[in-house]
């Protein structure tokens, strides 16, 4: 069973792909949510999952096969015109500019080179696959016990996340004592390089000792025990998003089942509090017991 979870994720990817390919054909290309949906996975899942199996962040292959379905339009009368509006560039110029940094090639170029061309555009439509090694961390196996958290919905640069955690404690100041809190937790909804940065998700949260009863100001957010990945990090906070790759590319190369809801922080120290350096955080990555 387990040898055959990494070639379901595959599996996944690859309907994401044809669909991607059959929108740029029917020209009505699908959105995030649609590629996720055909993949059966979240879109917070589905970013990290289709860019540590194929290369590219989505944003990237779309842009690859807008690219791609253009080519065909430099053989034809509309010539550079029609292909700057089927690959969605503003300009042009900036078409030229993408073409040549992507293939090496000048639009002028594959119009007198039909079978270039041609190939350019078969291999536009396809993802390379993805290279490199895993991030070196401590990752393991263990289990996640219950967890009730108190939250705040923060949206905005997750590089800022001390604006949300700062509004969580004002309002929970309110309600509680400062010894109430038993715990720094975080859940990202975003992947930060797929989503414009004033635009991402982030639940601000706290463990406390007896849960305030909710007004409309703070959310209860209730977390399932199941198995998991847990990985121990140091350092940076604002380093953690990149290095939650390093999870996926665990689950993968193990062909582990992940359950499909966002990865859960717990940040041991508060770093107003604490030296930058000395600063530790566990990620926790919910895996699916039926795998």
């Amino acid at each position: 069973m387990r040898n055959a979870q990494r070639a379901s994720y595959a599996d996944r990817i690859e309907r994401a792909v044809v669909l991607l390919q059959q929108g740029m054909a029917a020209g009505d290309l699908p959105n995030l949510a649609q590629m996720a949906s055909a993949a059966a996975l979240s879109e917070y899942h589905f970013h990290r999952i289709f860019r540590l199996m194929t290369g590219e962040t989505v944003g990237q292959a779309i842009s690859r096969v807008r690219l791609g379905g253009s080519l065909p339009a430099l053989g034809r009368q509309g010539g550079i015109n029609e292909a700057t509006g089927l690959g969605q560039y503003a300009t042009a110029q900036a078409y030229a500019r993408a073409l040549r940094e992507r293939t090496g090639h000048s639009p002028s170029q594959l119009q007198r080179d039909p079978a270039r061309r041609a190939n350019l555009s078969d291999a536009l439509a396809n993802p390379a696959q993805a290279s490199g090694q895993p991030i070196p961390l401590s990752i393991q196996i263990t289990s996640l016990e219950p967890l009730q958290l108190v939250a705040v919905r923060n949206v905005g640069d997750y590089a800022e996340l001390n604006a949300g955690f700062g509004r969580l404690f004002d309002l929970l100041m309110e309600k509680v004592s400062p010894d109430a809190v038993t715990g720094l937790w975080g859940i990202p909804h975003d992947d930060p390089r797929e989503t414009p940065a004033d635009v991402c998700r982030f639940d601000c949260a706290v463990t406390l000792v007896g849960a305030p009863t909710p007004d409309g100001s703070l959310d209860l957010i209730d977390c399932p025990a199941g198995p998991c990945l847990r990985m121990e990090i140091g350092g940076d906070y604002d380093a953690i998003h990149p290095a939650i790759d390093a999870l996926y590319t665990h689950a993968l190369a193990q062909d582990l089942v992940i359950d499909n809801i966002p990865v859960i922080i717990h940040y041991h120290h508060d770093p107003d509090e604490v030296a930058e350096t000395d600063l530790r955080a566990s990620v926790f990555l919910m895996l699916s017991e039926e795998g």
